[in-house]
């Protein structure tokens, strides 16, 4: 190989590592679901980037944040109102408000977000997560109200951290961690919030069954009333249709054509009188 083309080949290669560095010197990529803000350090912040590729001038760096949901992982050490002491883990949803990234960058600085989460973002979780829970009992925590102290945890929290450009959902209690004495006391109040309500419950019950048998006595009580006012009237009617003409009438049905039948004195009535007597008579 002649010296000429050596000569050609090192320059093709220095040109290509220049074009390599100054590639990876002068273009950034951001991901997908994230912006960059573009800062140096004397100016500051610069602009922000959308995913893709870009140029970015000498000694420019950029710093990712990300405007897509993510879940966030941690965990608090907070206290109840009846003094108890809690660990608990907490999971929650974060994003960056796109508008805002300059302003993060700003009050922040070039931190990255594993950073922002475990410094800013925790200490405004805790706060939140303290006074919401200290308004609560252990076992309101360990109970039926985990859901709601979530819940206002996460309205809290998101209330604390929306002016600097954080969106913060769905913040999530783990189960409590509790140490000896604090889980001794917890199942001995469980054990008798669960004896009360077996008991109200049994009261329950039983005043179901006494109205039910009330209401079933109540009920069988108008039934006979409704029966014997229905009886008298019916006997009522009876009485009042009965006359001699009538009862004169079934004898005369009644009669078997063997006893003879006689007229009684005074009144129009027909009476049966015994073959027996009529001949001993005669």
């Amino acid at each position: 190989m002649s010296y000429k083309a050596i000569k050609n080949l090192v320059i093709s290669l220095i040109l290509a590592i220049i074009l390599v560095f100054g590639f990876l010197l002068f273009v950034e990529k951001v991901d997908e679901g994230k912006v960059a803000v573009v800062y140096s350090p004397s100016g500051g912040s610069k602009e922000v980037l959308s995913a893709g590729w870009h140029l970015i001038g000498l000694m420019e760096k950029t710093t990712e944040y990300p405007i897509r949901v993510q879940t966030m992982k941690n965990s608090v050490s907070v206290s109840t109102t009846d003094g108890k002491k809690l660990k608990m883990s907490v999971r929650y949803q974060m994003q960056v408000d796109k508008k805002k990234v300059l302003n993060i960058f700003k009050e922040l600085g070039s931190q990255n977000v594993e950073d922002i989460q475990e410094g800013y973002l925790y200490n405004k979780l805790y706060k939140s997560s303290r006074d919401v829970v200290s308004g609560y009992t252990v076992l309101d925590i360990y109970g039926s109200k985990s859901g709601e102290a979530s819940q206002a945890i996460t309205d809290k929290f998101a209330e604390e951290v929306k002016d600097m450009g954080f969106i913060i959902t769905d913040v999530t209690l783990g189960t409590p961690e509790a140490d000896a004495e604090t889980q001794k006391s917890i199942d001995a109040r469980v054990k008798a919030s669960q004896e009360n309500e077996l008991k109200k419950t049994q009261i329950e019950n039983a005043k179901l069954d006494s109205e039910q048998k009330r209401i079933v006595a109540e009920g069988e009580a108008a039934a006979g009333i409704i029966q014997a006012e229905g009886e008298a009237k019916a006997n009522e009617v009876l009485q009042q249709s009965i006359s001699p003409e009538l009862l004169q009438k079934e004898y005369i049905e009644k009669w078997d054509g063997k006893e003879p039948l006689v007229k009684g004195e005074g009144t129009s009535a027909i009476i049966n009188v015994p073959e027996q007597e009529t001949e001993e008579k005669e």
